[in-house]
């Protein structure tokens, strides 16, 4: 994979061969200037001097400035890192808050839905026994209805017995 360092590294190679091939060109027009005879050949060595100064200076202004471009390229690109690492300490925190949150709304229904099932069934419970009662008061209503008058002196007898045994009962 290449870095950006990488490619900075090839501008200035790039520059630098850039530079070598200028040279190289200057050197061949004051070997041709001399051999003409219109610059002596101590202009030609100054002129040579000048150029590789200039050369040189620009490749380290060159170079600095790779240096610079690298050193800021990777300052950013730990300041992103540092970001990107941030953002998802910050999202991993949000969804376990999430997740607990929801767990947590959850059990509460379970128990409301609970409760009131509880509720429920002990209203269906209340009502199932006042529905027994009552069937259970027609039902003699309904014997009662059906009983010679010396059948009901009897039936009131026995039901004298029973909550005279049931009050003893209660009271001892």
């Amino acid at each position: 994979m290449t870095t950006i360092a990488d490619g900075l590294k090839d501008v200035f190679l790039a520059g630098v061969g850039a530079m070598a091939l200028g040279a190289e060109k200057t050197q061949e027009l004051v070997e041709q200037l001399i051999a003409k005879g219109e610059i002596t050949v101590e202009q030609g060595k100054e002129i040579n001097s000048e150029v590789l100064k200039r050369a040189q200076a620009t490749a380290e202004r060159v170079g600095q400035q790779t240096h610079e471009a690298a050193s800021e390229a990777q300052r950013q690109a730990k300041a992103a890192a540092s970001q990107a690492e941030e953002r998802a300490k910050t999202a991993a925190s949000l969804a376990k808050e999430d997740a607990e949150s929801a767990v947590s709304w959850g059990r509460s229904q379970a128990e409301m839905a609970a409760d009131a099932a509880k509720k429920a069934a002990g209203a269906a419970q209340q009502d199932a026994a006042s529905f027994a009662e009552a069937l259970k008061h027609d039902v003699l209503e309904a014997q009662m209805a059906m009983m010679t008058p010396e059948q009901r002196a009897e039936f009131a007898k026995k039901a004298a017995e029973i909550a005279a045994r049931d009050s003893a009962d209660t009271a001892e």
